[in-house]
């Protein structure tokens, strides 16, 4: 970089930045957006310095450059906004079928101790393999499955005594015969 290059960009910066804040606030939801995305602004001009428009017409560039980082913004708290909707109903609605049930099988994970509640909850609800559950824990994928055998039968014994019977096999954990395919 030249000096030249970092004069030029100071004085764009000093001659732009207020007025380039002001557009940004009327245009985002919040002073955090605007701030954001006015240092996402200069984030773009600064790696494309060397071709901003000499003259008056760097500071219609800049404007431009800050309206299609709002754009972007936009579309992005959207798309986001949509995935937390989905994600949501999802939740709602897997919910809503097992209810019930919910609580009885929480009941009876928590007899368990915190690591077989882990591989529990790994191998069943995750949808990890035996073999990626160890490596996170830092076991061999033999005491995995002997642990979630183990653990398995403990969780049948107290839901056969409770109000659900047969809700042990909904948690779908390995048998200690080799449990899923990894």
């Amino acid at each position: 970089m030249s000096s030249d290059d970092g004069e030029r960009f100071s004085r764009l910066y000093e001659g732009t930045s207020r007025d380039l804040l002001a557009f940004l606030l009327r245009r985002c939801g919040t002073v955090d957006d605007a701030a954001d995305c006015l240092a996402e602004s200069y984030r773009i001009a600064w790696e494309k310095r060397a071709g901003i428009p000499a003259g008056d017409e760097a500071r219609p560039w800049l404007f431009g450059v800050a309206r299609n980082v709002v754009r972007r913004q936009r579309t992005s708290a959207a798309r986001a906004a949509a995935a937390a909707r989905a994600l949501t109903l999802a939740v709602e609605s897997s919910h809503a079928t097992t209810g019930a049930a919910d609580s009885v099988i929480a009941a009876a994970l928590s007899e368990l101790s915190p690591l077989d509640q882990e591989i529990v909850t790994m191998l069943s609800w995750d949808g990890l393999p035996p073999r990626e559950v160890a490596s996170i824990l830092g076991l061999s994928p033999n005491v995995v499955r002997v642990r979630a055998h183990r653990a398995r039968n403990r969780l049948r014994l107290r839901l056969a005594g409770g109000s659900v019977s047969g809700d042990a096999d909904a948690l779908d954990l390995p048998s200690a015969a080799g449990g899923r395919e990894e």
